[in-house]
């Protein structure tokens, strides 16, 4: 199995979508003729904010539940550079209802599979499971994002994977390694474009409690995040446990987003 190939595409148009004053229908109508594919979409919006895309495919006895935050690499605030690539490991650390690492327990044990990953812009969460096992999966991602398990010990615990990680994929990279990494501070001049994305060490030793926490509930909000719900579905079902597990989740302030803009580049430019 692996994730339908559609589910970036989906993200994509709800982020670009946003609010309308368009009824539902009417949207997810216009959505379908858009792009020329006949693929069907529904968008939602919950009152707290969580965008949400259903696309129903019945090719396979199998979906995909996905969640994407709006927080990615370049959007973390300075002396907080590596926290989007922390959290994404906190992610699996625990939640209200289920202990450590018994998230991709709960995935594997119902026939699926998992992932997550840090981008420039986002962070995204996905599993594919067989389709009876939606409700499942929508229950935990809504209970990690109602309330992680930061706790003290999970981040020091943490601090140390990740600082593992820049050590061994960024300090200790002779030769080759991960172009992504050095070719933004190279290319690019303004500090959220140019940064360290991997994390500073001086940054995630620093890091505090209160501060992780902080970072949790400014940007795991359920209005800063798109919810994805594609393959073998009952929209109409899968939206009615939507707003069960996800709509009493609160809104938060959101931070506002800096100004990632760079300046022309009109000639060329070389590093070694």
């Amino acid at each position: 199995m692996k994730p339908s190939p559609w589910l970036p595409l989906l993200c994509a148009a709800a982020c670009a979508n946003g609010p309308s004053s368009r009824p539902s229908a009417d949207r997810n109508q216009a959505a379908q003729q858009q792009g020329g594919l006949g693929i069907p979409v529904q968008y939602e919006k919950l009152s707290n904010g969580l965008k949400v895309v259903l696309s129903p495919d019945h090719t396979s006895p199998v979906a995909v539940v996905g969640v994407y935050y709006g927080i990615g690499f370049r959007i973390e605030p300075r002396d907080r550079t590596g926290f989007a690539h922390l959290f994404e490991h906190m992610m699996f650390q625990g939640s209200q209802n289920l202990g450590k690492l018994q998230f991709i327990k709960l995935v594997q044990s119902n026939g699926g599979i998992l992932n997550g990953s840090t981008r420039f812009d986002f962070t995204n969460y996905f599993e594919v499971v067989p389709s009876n096992t939606v409700q499942t999966m929508l229950w935990a991602e809504s209970d990690r994002m109602k309330g992680l398990a930061i706790t003290q010990e999970n981040l020091t615990n943490q601090q140390g994977v990740v600082k593992s990680e820049v050590r061994v994929n960024v300090l200790n990279r002779p030769y080759g390694g991960f172009p992504w990494l050095p070719m933004p501070q190279a290319a690019n001049t303004n500090w959220y474009n140019a940064h360290n994305f991997y994390g500073d060490l001086t940054d995630l030793d620093a890091a505090t409690l209160d501060d992780v926490q902080k970072f949790f509930r400014s940007y795991y909000a359920p209005n800063n995040a798109v919810l994805v719900v594609a393959g073998d579905i009952d929209p109409a079902q899968v939206l009615s446990r939507v707003k069960q597990y996800f709509e009493a989740i609160p809104r938060q302030e959101i931070p506002a987003r800096p100004d990632i803009s760079e300046p022309r580049q009109d000639q060329e430019k070389r590093v070694s």
